[in-house]
C-alpha cells in the first residue's frame, strides 16, 4: 500500500502552505493525488457553497422572486457524514445545515439562534442528531425528523468534537478546555471520563478531534502536544504518533481527524491549508491542498468526515465551502 503513496520533499510542502491564487468556481474533473505517473489514491470530486451545488431544483415562485432564506455557508467547521447526508456545523451562521445528496435538498436544524456556537455534530443509526454547543456546554439532541428531543448540560465542559459507537451506544465528547474525554449514555448520564493536561502518554493539551475506527478504538487529536492518540473504547491508552514541525509526517495546527474504511487517519492542518494521510503507526502516506481558493486548495480547513464509500468532506473554514474528496482503494 505504501508504494502506492507520494511522500513530497519538505520544500515543496511548505512552498504550498503559502502560495494562494484568484478563486474559480470551475470544477475539475482529474484532480488526483498523488501526481501522475504514480497511482491516484485521492480524487477531487466537488465543493458545495450552498444547496445550488447539490441539484436542487427550485419552485417557479423561487427562480421568480428568489428564496425567502440565505443557505450560503458562512464559516463552515464540524462536519459528518453518512448514507448520503453531510451534516455542517456553521459558526458563522450560527446554524446547523444537513445536505441530502441522495434527495438533493437542504435542511436546516433547529431554528436560528438556538445554538449559539456549533463546535461538532454526529449521528447515530436511528437517526437522532447531536450538536455540541461550545457556548453553552450542552449538547443538543434532535430526531431522524430534525425535531428537538433533549439536551445533554455538561457542566465545565467546552464539548468541541463528538464520535457515537453504535455497538456500545456510547457517546464520545472531546472537552477542550478540561483536557479530556467525556464518556455519555444516549440519555447523557456519564459514564466514565480519561485524559486530563499534561504531555505523559494518555493525557491531553487541547484536543480537538475524534473519530472511531471499525473496533471501536478512539482516536483523538491532541492539538497542543502534536500528536494523535489512540485508545480502547474503554480509555485504556494504546499508542500515539506525532510531533511537530514543518514537514510532510509533522503537525503545525492540527484541526481535524477522522478515518477511512481501510484504516488510515486523515488530520487536517490550518498552518498547513492540508490534510495528511498516515498509516497507523504513525507513518505518513500523503498531504493533499495548499493555501487558497480554487479546488483542492483550503484555507483554515477544520473538520473532516470519511463516510462509509469513502467519500472526504473538508469543512474549508474561511473558503466558506465543504469541498469533498473521494479516496479510491486498491483494486
Amino acid at each position: 500500500m505504501r508504494s502506492f503513496f507520494m511522500i513530497v520533499l519538505a520544500g515543496s510542502f511548505l512552498l504550498n502552505s503559502a502560495c494562494s491564487s484568484a478563486p474559480s468556481r470551475t470544477e475539475p474533473d482529474n484532480l488526483f493525488w498523488p501526481l501522475p505517473p504514480q497511482t491516484p489514491r485521492i480524487k477531487y470530486v466537488k465543493s458545495i457553497y450552498s444547496e445550488d451545488d447539490i441539484g436542487r431544483e427550485y419552485s417557479l415562485r423561487e427562480k421568480l422572486f428568489g428564496k425567502s432564506y440565505t443557505d450560503q455557508l458562512r464559516r463552515p467547521y464540524g462536519i459528518f457524514a453518512r448514507r448520503g447526508k453531510v451534516y455542517v456545523t456553521d459558526i458563522g451562521a450560527m446554524r446547523v445545515w444537513i445536505y441530502d445528496l441522495i434527495e438533493k435538498r437542504l435542511r436546516v436544524l433547529g431554528e436560528e439562534g438556538a445554538i449559539q456556537l456549533p463546535s461538532a455534530i454526529t449521528a447515530d443509526a436511528d437517526g437522532n442528531v447531536y450538536v455540541a454547543d461550545a457556548a453553552k456546554s450542552k449538547i443538543a439532541v434532535y430526531d431522524r425528523d430534525g425535531r428537538y428531543s433533549t439536551a445533554f448540560i455538561l457542566e465545565n465542559v467546552k464539548p468541541v468534537a463528538l464520535a457515537f459507537n453504535e455497538a456500545l451506544r456510547r457517546l464520545y465528547v472531546v472537552d477542550r478546555i478540561g483536557h479530556k474525554i467525556v464518556v455519555l449514555d444516549t440519555a447523557g448520564k456519564m459514564l466514565f471520563e480519561f485524559g486530563g493536561q499534561g504531555v505523559e502518554e494518555g493525557r491531553f493539551n487541547m484536543p480537538l478531534a475524534v473519530d472511531l475506527d471499525k473496533g471501536g478504538n478512539v482516536h483523538v487529536l491532541d492539538n497542543r502536544n502534536f500528536r494523535v492518540q489512540t485508545f480502547d473504547p474503554d480509555g485504556k491508552f494504546l499508542r500515539t504518533f506525532g510531533s511537530v514541525g514543518d514537514r510532510p509526517g509533522f503537525f503545525s495546527n492540527p484541526k481535524g481527524l477522522a478515518l477511512d474504511s481501510e484504516g488510515h487517519i486523515y488530520v487536517t492542518d490550518a498552518a498547513f491549508s492540508n490534510f495528511q494521510i498516515f498509516e497507523q503507526s504513525g507513518s505518513v502516506l500523503l498531504y493533499v491542498g495548499k493555501l487558497g481558493p480554487d479546488p483542492g486548495q483550503l484555507y483554515l480547513p477544520a473538520g473532516i468526515a470519511i463516510d462509509e464509500n469513502d467519500y472526504i468532506y473538508i469543512a474549508d473554514q474561511l473558503n466558506s465551502r465543504v469541498q469533498v474528496f473521494q479516496y479510491l482503494k486498491e483494486r
